[in-house]
């Protein structure tokens, strides 16, 4: 009898062993997630950051500063080009659009040398006397979709908000 009590006792040990084991294992898988969650909300943030510090109106020079991160950011992320904004640039009077130029997102690896390329093009347009707007818009996860720059050409001094 005493060994048939040892044996049920060691049986009944070991499923409750299982049991925490399994609980103990959920447990950590359903904390993994939300971890991961806060992590990609900081990583977005820290990324986002880079470039809203530019949102308003600004001075030619931030521009160009900022179109130099644009392109800093574009050789970075190659391989994950939802992290690479579209870049809108429009030359504006109060009624209408002059000019605009727009880059749009990069869809392959391929499109990398173009954008940066095209990039480069408007900041060697940009001009110190100038005074730009910058707005923001922004993925549905977070990440910054494009990037809206307009100024206006009859008056470079000028607190002009993108339209």
């Amino acid at each position: 009898m005493n060994s048939r009590l040892l044996n049920l006792s060691t049986i009944l040990v070991a499923v409750v062993t299982v049991g925490v084991g399994i609980f103990v294992y959920n447990s950590a898988q359903s904390a993994v997630p939300d971890t991961l969650n806060s992590i990609t909300v900081q990583e977005i943030e820290a990324f986002n950051a880079q470039f809203t510090s530019y949102e308003g109106t600004q001075a030619g020079s931030n521009i160009k500063a900022l179109i130099g991160r644009l392109i800093a950011n574009a050789n970075t992320y190659q391989d994950e080009t939802s992290k690479i904004p579209g870049v809108v640039v429009e030359q504006l009077t109060l009624d209408e659009i002059i000019e605009q130029t727009h880059i749009n997102p990069i869809e392959t690896e391929s499109d990398v040398s173009d954008y940066i390329q095209k990039l480069n093009t408007i900041r060697n347009s940009i001009e110190i006397k100038h005074e730009y707007y910058v707005e923001i818009t922004y993925q549905s996860e977070g990440l910054i979709d494009h990037i809206h720059i307009s100024y206006d050409a009859l008056n470079p001094i000028t607190d002009l908000k993108y339209r």
